[in-house]
């Protein structure tokens, strides 16, 4: 009953000096709300974006030159070759930078030469309008073009099909004419980033056009393994085939996996660095309790003293402000948590890659231990004073 005593007188002067108590628990409520928002959202994007890149290359090997080695080269149709006696799919592009022109609208942009198994290696490929290009067009140099979302705005901003326009494409003093036969989709979620104003054009095509670029050489190899496949070991044998061809250390075969690990290693730090700075909003809560607790202390030494003239003992008064204190950042944490799940929620809804909200039961614990430790710890020195006040000299007090 003594506890329950305690809490009620804790409440009772807290609501006594609500401005004063609101001022101070602020300090716990940010720290709180800063830790479990971080937390959080790292949690968030972790999940929302590994999702979405698992979907586009859970099975997907980027091969690339290595820069650092002054021996290594761009890839050849030789080595395509041999690599497509493994179960995967590799797309051979090549692009240039040209300015486009379609009817009054003109836009800089990427040409892609690229061959028509583009959409499946490129699983990010989805047609709004119209469709691919196919093998066939692509042998014989097909003058036809697929749009990026962002080239269509770009060159038909009030045609809502372009599908069957013509696109002229000039790339220095070289002019060239195309088909429009299809639109992509935009790029949503965490591919939004990759969005750019570009089209794809049959890679004979673009060879046909720009007779400068060397045939048969690619700066690097998306590549698609099939699904029943083990990554690992299609990795293993990719990477010893080219080192049998082109020598060790020439290369560098990265998967999705390596992306994902480099992404939660970013994620950590900026958890770290954003959950310091909300420990450094509690360290400053903390100094507020405990000053607002000495005050309160010096406010009551009558009432401590006329407490322990009648009997109670120094256990109880330590309890009663410590209680207080703790009851003043518990408040703070609960209010802190609440704010940090309308934070996230609304992340959830404005940001499209992510997908649902994560928040996990250690995270609402964290939140709720490091408020109740907050207040445990700077109210102790404010609570053992009051309960070592001497009784006479506390009612002597004015």
């Amino acid at each position: 009953m003594m506890l329950l005593e305690n809490i009620r007188s804790a409440l009772e002067a807290l609501a006594g000096n609500r401005l004063r108590s609101l001022l101070t628990l602020m300090g716990v409520m940010i720290g709180v709300f800063a830790v479990t928002t971080t937390i959080s959202l790292g949690a968030i994007a972790t999940a929302g974006i590994t999702s979405q890149l698992q979907d586009f290359g859970n099975q997907a090997l980027f091969i690339t030159p290595n820069e650092d080695n002054p021996r290594s080269t761009n890839f050849t149709d030789a080595d395509i070759d041999a690599l497509a006696r493994l179960p995967v799919s590799i797309l051979r592009q090549r692009n240039v930078r040209g300015l486009a022109r379609a009817g009054s609208e003109e836009a800089p942009l990427t040409v892609n030469g690229v061959t028509a198994n583009a959409p499946q290696v490129d699983r990010t490929i989805k047609l709004a309008r119209g469709r691919y290009f196919t093998a066939e067009e692509d042998r014989r140099a097909a003058p036809v073009m697929v749009l990026s979302a962002d080239a269509k705005e770009a060159l038909f901003p009030d045609d809502p099909n372009p599908v069957g326009q013509e696109v002229s494409v000039t790339v220095g003093s070289s002019r060239s004419f195309y088909t429009v036969i299809g639109v992509k989709e935009a790029l949503t979620g965490a591919f939004t980033f990759a969005a750019s104003v570009a089209v794809d054009v049959p890679l004979q095509t673009l060879y046909l056009n720009h007779p400068s670029l060397t045939r048969g050489e690619y700066p690097f190899l998306p590549v698609t393994v099939s699904l029943e496949r083990d990554i690992g070991d299609i990795e293993a044998q990719v990477e010893a085939i080219l080192t049998r061809r082109r020598g060790a250390d020439t290369f560098r075969v990265q998967t999705i996996q390596g992306a994902l690990t480099l992404f939660d290693t970013i994620t950590t730090i900026l958890q770290a660095v954003l959950g310091g700075i909300g420990a450094i909003s509690l360290l400053v809560g903390g100094i507020g309790i405990l000053n607002i607790m000495l005050v309160s202390v010096t406010e009551r030494t009558r009432e401590i003293g006329l407490r322990k003239a009648l009997g109670a003992k120094k256990g109880v008064i330590l309890q009663q402000f410590l209680i207080e204190a703790v009851v003043l950042t518990l408040v703070g944490g609960l209010v802190g948590l609440a704010a940090a799940i309308g934070v996230l929620y609304l992340a959830v809804a404005l940001v499209p890659f992510l997908d649902t909200v994560v928040l996990s039961p250690f995270t609402v614990l964290l939140g709720l231990f490091v408020s109740v430790a907050t207040g445990v710890v700077f109210g102790v020195w404010p609570a053992n004073r009051a309960a070592n006040l001497s009784p006479i000299e506390a009612l002597r007090y004015e």
